[in-house]
């Protein structure tokens, strides 16, 4: 998008502008750039009678092109228009705003506003319910038309809150932060396009200790499939740390070791999952520590070292795990080795003709003295 490309409204989308809930619900969350260019479309809008360059709008509100095209996709998110690009020509495709009952019935938009304004402030904009009992006068008794069946179509573009928390409530599930971890389930579910059962069985299976843990949610969604090539060994690594939970695979190899699991090592599994860090990620670091120390209790201090460090990498499966064990421990390992086995020498360090003498003055009277000490009692041993 540049300044110079065109774009027209969209024939016959006329829509009421309703600065009311405008102002009261959907400016703190688009911010007033983005809430500006929408009043523009608004006031401008002509029928798709004339093209415009995004210059016009730049010139009129002061704005830059990053700020521009930065509104139009926050405007878009909330449903507030639609952009259509063909080459260098767009079409503006306006919605109008939600009014307070469905904005705040939405739990995205809700929790959006909250962040914004706070509990206490999106409490007050709730509207009351009415009192007493409703008057519900049906069509066809007015205008003698037979009375049909109409589905009211229920807009599907919000996540659906209450059945996801029926299933967490059933599972002994619970959000850590829910304002937050609700943004990433609807953005999760509209990335992918997956309906809130699809968002959360991802949920369930990332999950820590019952607590639903966004972070490892979208590592979960950033693996690869690798392509590398896996020894036997290897392939076996992986077969069993896919297979299992962290908590079922140190039990395994505790069990073979004739030892049980320790408060410790329980704490240790759930720092590292904290870390975002998936049980098949786990428990290739499982494998690694009690190959590192031979002993039937869990390191959990090189444990976490290493958790640390595949965080810090965002390593996001046993394949990239065991690859970056491959490539980087094992190096270390081998360049150790190899010095470990390099030949000593006797031959002193100064024989060495590019040997460079940087002892200091007062170190070497020491040593000089020393020396004379040692010939002085050669000399008497050889009367």
């Amino acid at each position: 998008m540049k300044p110079n490309d065109q774009f027209s409204f969209v024939k016959n989308n006329l829509i009421s502008q309703d600065s009311t809930n405008l102002i009261r619900l959907y400016l703190p969350i688009l911010g007033f750039d983005a809430t500006s260019i929408y009043q523009y479309l608004l006031a401008f809008w002509d029928n798709g009678k004339s093209s415009y360059t995004f210059g016009h709008i730049l010139n009129h509100l002061n704005l830059g092109m990053n700020a521009l095209q930065k509104s139009l996709e926050i405007l878009s998110a909330m449903r507030l228009i639609e952009l259509y690009h063909a080459e260098n020509y767009f079409q503006v495709y306006l919605q109008p705003t939600l009014s307070a009952v469905d904005f705040l019935a939405n739990p995205v938009y809700r929790r959006l506003l909250e962040k914004k304004i706070g509990e206490a402030a999106v409490e007050a904009l709730l509207p009351s319910q009415p009192r007493g009992e409703k008057q519900d006068v049906k069509l066809s008794e007015i205008f003698q038309v037979e009375e049909t069946k109409v589905e009211t179509q229920i807009k599907q573009n919000h996540f659906e809150l209450d059945y996801f928390k029926q299933l967490m409530a059933r599972e002994n599930l619970r959000f850590d932060n829910e304002k937050e971890d609700l943004l990433v389930l609807f953005a999760i579910a509209e990335k992918k396009n997956w309906t809130w059962y699809e968002t959360y069985l991802l949920a369930k299976k990332t999950a820590v200790g019952h607590v639903i843990s966004a972070k490892r949610m979208k590592q979960k969604l950033q693996q690869k499939v690798s392509n590398e090539l896996f020894s036997t060994q290897e392939q076996t690594i992986l077969r069993e740390a896919k297979s299992k939970t962290a908590l079922q695979f140190l039990a395994e190899i505790k069990k073979a070791k004739h030892a049980t699991i320790t408060h410790g090592e329980r704490q240790c599994l759930t720092e590292m999952a904290n870390l975002g860090l998936l049980d098949e990620v786990i428990n290739v670091i499982l494998l690694l520590t009690f190959n590192k120390v031979n002993s039937a209790n869990l390191n959990e201090k090189y444990a976490l070292k290493v958790a640390n460090d595949f965080s810090y990498q965002k390593i996001f499966s046993a394949e990239e795990a065991v690859v970056y064990i491959r490539e980087r421990y094992q190096t270390q390992h081998s360049k150790k080795a190899a010095k470990d086995s390099a030949p000593k020498s006797n031959v002193p360090d100064w024989s060495n003709p590019d040997y460079k003498n940087e002892t200091s003055a007062e170190k070497q009277a020491e040593l000089d003295e020393q020396k004379r000490k040692l010939l002085a009692k050669l000399d008497q041993g050889g009367d």
